[in-house]
């Protein structure tokens, strides 16, 4: 699983890193260039993302290295020796930054000074967790929008982040089949925050281009289906596995309350009737009786008999 995060962050890293180093960090470098990160002792150290900063006078260059990290652990002795060795190979102090992704509170990972006699270190960490969504969101970089499921939502609902980010980058990549990378990327992301349900509802209700048949809840179903088809047939099988998908794409689109049962049972592909039965399930298991639930879907039916 944590090389799933890794691959996400090495693939968007090189959008992302001049926009970190300037929102965060305060360096605009002229010049970046790549370092071999791997240093060959007992055993093979190999960094993240490790850059030179090059500067008019050589003598100001320094390495810059960042860290993704998804557990909140101790980090000063790996720290410690990334910079000894990378120090040792290059000669170049190394300015070293952790970026916190974990949902965990960031309390042992903030632990950034190692003091030795005769030596003292320290490293910078980012909690991307403190930082505004809306910082991510308000970005014209698809890389970057990602994080906002990472950040901090304020007074928003985890279902109103998901949304704002799909909507930036439907705006910004339109019909390419780029969003598909992304949609895949915020879907592995959204694991972090518990928030990958949300995700594949969200993605299905605001009428992407998503292929319901790689989706996870879809081969679930299916898979159930197959179970039962082996006693009741297989096209029945391979229905229940659509009906679950449709049953979700239902009670995220009942989410919005901004759309009639009609229009939800178009969207969908099934009926009134049907729509209004899985509404009326959802109610019941949030807690309201048959009646009150009954009560609920006659309330908006009448406040939304069309659509606005």
């Amino acid at each position: 699983m944590p090389n799933d995060y890794d691959k996400i962050f090495k693939e968007n890293l090189d959008p992302l890193l001049p926009l970190i180093m300037k929102r965060f960090l305060g360096i605009d470098p002229q010049k970046l260039v790549p370092i071999d990160a791997k240093i060959q002792v007992t055993p093979e150290i190999e960094m993240d993302a490790i850059r030179r900063v090059v500067h008019e006078n050589p003598a100001l260059d320094y390495g810059l290295q960042l860290e993704f990290h998804v557990k909140n652990q101790d980090l000063r002795k790996r720290n410690f020796l990334h910079y000894a060795m990378f120090h040792h190979k290059t000669g170049l102090p190394l300015r070293q930054i952790v970026i916190y992704v974990g949902s965990d509170k960031a309390t042992v990972i903030r632990r950034n000074r190692l003091k030795l006699i005769g030596h003292s270190s320290r490293f910078e960490v980012i909690v991307i967790k403190e930082i505004p969504a809306e910082h991510f969101l308000n970005s014209d970089t698809p890389e970057e929008i990602l994080f906002a499921i990472l950040g901090d939502y304020g007074a928003y609902s985890t279902d109103e982040i998901v949304r704002q980010i799909l909507n930036r980058l439907k705006k910004l990549l339109g019909g390419k089949n780029q969003i598909k990378k992304f949609q895949k990327q915020l879907l592995t992301l959204a694991r972090l925050r518990s928030a990958e349900l949300i995700v594949k509802n969200q993605i299905q209700a605001m009428s992407f281009d998503y292929d319901v048949k790689s989706d996870g809840l879809f081969l679930e179903g299916l898979a159930e289906g197959r179970e039962e088809g082996r006693e009741e047939g297989r096209e029945e099988g391979i229905e229940i596995g659509v009906e679950l998908s449709n049953r979700n794409f239902v009670s995220s689109l009942w989410a919005f309350r901004e759309s009639s049962f009609r229009k939800i049972a178009l969207l969908v592909g099934v009926n009134e009737d049907q729509v209004q039965a899985i509404v009326k399930d959802i109610l019941q298991n949030e807690g309201q009786t048959e009646a009150e639930a009954l009560a609920t879907i006659e309330q908006y039916k009448s406040d939304y008999p069309v659509d606005k």
